[in-house]
């Protein structure tokens, strides 16, 4: 779909990152909490925890240590600003959700970890949706659009290492 390598990582991680939330949505959206943890309840709820810390806040890290960098570079220092701050925002509702979720994977959710985990799901799947959808909409054309050779196989090579 894009041309720049960079550019189609970064989408090809959104759209497994609205994957996952579909999965979660769904998860959340029967309204009462697993009454055990069955094998496939436990295979997702670690999953989830595992996907957002080794996949999206890798991919978060990569976007504001070298892709915003670059953005500032070019003089979009606003939209770099706007985006590490909606990672931030993400991050504090994600952060919790990864432990409920961790805890539900070895014991059944509680009534009151439920009554937390469910909102602050439903908060972190509007947030990151709507982080994704505006990343997709303009930062990764932005790149597409703005990013030489030499700056595409670097950030490349960076994102490719685990930088």
């Amino acid at each position: 779909m894009y041309a720049n390598r960079v550019s189609q990582k970064l989408h090809d991680e959104h759209m497994a990152t609205l994957a996952l939330l579909e999965r979660l949505e769904r998860f959340v959206a029967k309204g009462e909490p697993p009454a055990t943890v069955e094998s496939a309840t436990r295979a997702f709820l670690v999953n989830l925890a595992v996907a957002f810390e080794s996949e999206v806040w890798h991919h978060f890290d990569f976007e504001e240590q070298h892709l915003f960098a670059f953005l500032t570079a070019a003089g979009d220092t606003e939209l770099a600003r706007h985006l590490t701050d909606e990672h931030a925002q993400i991050k504090a509702a994600g952060g919790r959700v990864i432990a409920l979720a961790r805890a539900g994977a070895s014991a059944p959710f509680s009534p009151t970890a439920w009554r937390e985990f469910r909102p602050l799901a439903q908060q972190l799947i509007e947030q990151l949706s709507a982080h994704v959808h505006k990343e997709e909409g303009i930062l990764v054309p932005l790149l597409q659009d703005s990013m030489d050779g030499d700056a595409e196989e670097r950030l490349y090579s960076e994102y490719a290492m685990g930088a």
